[in-house]
């Protein structure tokens, strides 16, 4: 019995050794394989958004994005409550005819607004990409309106005030059934605020208004994870999960940003080829030639640069003419890329070539405008719970957008901006017996009383129309027919703001006068 015994725990041993030796001997998964952490592509456009002053209808994609992804963030994590998780998503990358991954990201939430996140939307030309706004915090409802006209005149008539001044352009106003041309303005820049200005956000079943906000500046707003690229499938396993780990860094950020409007997106890294330029992906200093965008962070640190760099914009056009002209200069595509680079580099450059870097060495850098600290245990969880929160709200906005404008809400031209010298004249709200004026729902746009007598059928006078478009608008007959503002009721988002700010001590600045409800001033705006 004994030696049976003996040569049973033998085979077993022999057995170990045999696995051991094997799993010794099994090559590690090639490094194309693995999923790619890259130093370029979309910011997670809940960080950081360009706004877009033209017709948004979104970037098309030929096919469906794969699943959602289960992130972990690191232990590290911004400290104080301010900052709040955002997942991520996929983006289309058109270099690879693909999918890639925008990471999560803690995000300083701007105070008062919540964040309705953006989603894929299936159309008969393929997947179309919705994006996500910033919304007033606390107001339930959205409200879908009918293609606001096209914005003329973005720029400014005439030289800043002072030095100490920025453009805001103009925007329409949906107010009781018509819009109305809310002029540009100069606001009084703030150190540590960045003012968003008020746009409208295309969607299949209309158009939202996103309402003017104060937001925290780039270097305040939290930690941006890098994109990730998948060379295989690998993330379609059950249970499949990516750790978060490399940080983009902020600084270095500006110096290879980019603005991507009908995407709504910025992007970072390497898009200096002249040919991104024909796909819509433009070096964010444009904003001053193109004006059909509008870039509140570069407007901020231009004018934040006033006084010790006055030439600061001037320096971005020729830092992406030399790196468009000299490939070397350019900065590397992928992490694995730039460790190779920055290890054959003298220690007194590393830093400033560095895009990104792990989390852990970011936190204890204490070159961020804020401290770090561990995420708690108990509290991850929590965060999971809170990622499939933000993604249910997603899904539920996809089904009620995708559905188009509901009954009695069919505009003309749906889905397309109309002309700043259209002839269609907007259909007002029909208010029924009993009915209030339409309420605020997610904007803040300003209330106004009509003033000025109008022709029936025609557009308010002071339009950009000529003489003989408004004769002839004039003459048509009278239109009965009006249409009822879409609205529907939505639960809060999951991403929610704090009332004050955590970044300054003076607080959260006013709203500007431009913005804030005067119908006496709005009365002599342009309607249609």
């Amino acid at each position: 019995m004994k030696t049976v015994m003996v040569i049973a725990m033998a085979m077993v041993m022999a057995t170990v050794a045999l696995c051991a030796e094997a799993s010794a001997q099994t090559p590690p998964i090639p490094a194309e394989e693995q999923p790619e952490v890259l130093t370029r592509g979309p910011v997670n456009e809940a960080f950081a958004q360009p706004v877009n002053l033209e017709d948004q209808a979104g970037l098309i994609a030929p096919t469906a994005p794969p699943a959602d992804i289960a992130e972990e963030p690191p232990p590290e994590r911004p400290a104080g409550d301010q900052f709040a998780w955002v997942p991520g998503y996929w983006a289309w990358d058109s270099d690879r005819s693909g999918y890639i991954w925008v990471s999560g990201c803690w995000r300083a939430v701007p105070p008062r607004m919540s964040w309705v996140p953006g989603y894929w939307s299936q159309t008969p030309q393929g997947w179309q990409w919705v994006a996500g706004f910033w919304a007033p915090t606390g107001n339930r409802q959205i409200e879908y309106l009918p293609p606001p006209p096209a914005l003329t005149d973005v720029e400014p008539t005439g030289p800043a005030p002072s030095p100490d001044h920025v453009w805001v352009p103009p925007c329409w106003y949906w107010r009781y059934g018509q819009y109305v041309r809310r002029p540009g303005y100069w606001i009084g820049g703030q150190a540590d605020w960045v003012w968003a200005p008020s746009h409208y956000v295309w969607t299949p079943r209309g158009y939202v208004f996103a309402s003017g906000h104060w937001d925290y500046t780039l270097g305040h707003r939290g930690v941006l994870f890098a994109p990730v690229y998948f060379p295989n499938r690998s993330y379609t396993r059950p249970g499949y999960s990516i750790a978060l780990s490399i940080a983009v860094d902020i600084g270095n950020l500006q110096f290879g940003l980019f603005t991507r409007p009908q995407y709504s997106h910025y992007y970072f890294g390497d898009y200096y080829d002249s040919a991104y330029i024909g796909i819509g992906i433009f070096p964010w200093y444009q904003v001053e030639q193109r004006h059909t965008w509008y870039d509140p962070i570069f407007v901020h640190d231009r004018w934040r640069h006033r006084r010790d760099e006055p030439r600061w914009a001037q320096h971005q056009r020729q830092e992406y003419d030399r790196r468009r002209t000299n490939k070397a200069l350019r900065p590397p595509r992928t992490y694995r890329e730039m460790e190779d680079r920055v290890t054959r580099m003298p220690a007194s450059q590393r830093r400033n070539f560095e895009i990104a870097a792990p989390i852990a060495r970011v936190a204890v850098r204490k070159a961020t405008g804020f401290t770090f600290e561990k995420t708690k245990p108990e509290v991850r969880p929590q965060l999971s719970k809170h990622t499939g929160n933000v993604r249910k709200f997603a899904q539920e906005r996809n089904r009620w957008e995708s559905q188009g404008p509901a009954p009695g809400a069919t505009w003309p031209a749906m889905g397309r901006r109309l002309p700043a010298d259209s002839k269609v004249a907007v259909p007002s709200v029909k208010q029924r017996k009993g009915e209030t004026r339409p309420s605020d729902s997610m904007q803040s746009a300003p209330a106004e009383r009509p003033s000025r007598s109008r022709t029936p059928g025609s557009r308010w006078k002071g339009s950009s129309a000529s003489p003989a478009q408004q004769r002839q608008i004039k003459n048509e007959p009278h239109q009965e027919e009006r249409y009822q503002a879409d609205k529907v009721i939505v639960r809060t988002p999951p991403v929610v703001g704090r009332p004050e700010g955590r970044v300054s001590r003076k607080g959260l600045p006013p709203q500007p006068a431009e913005e804030q409800n005067d119908s006496n001033r709005l009365n002599r705006h342009q309607r249609y």
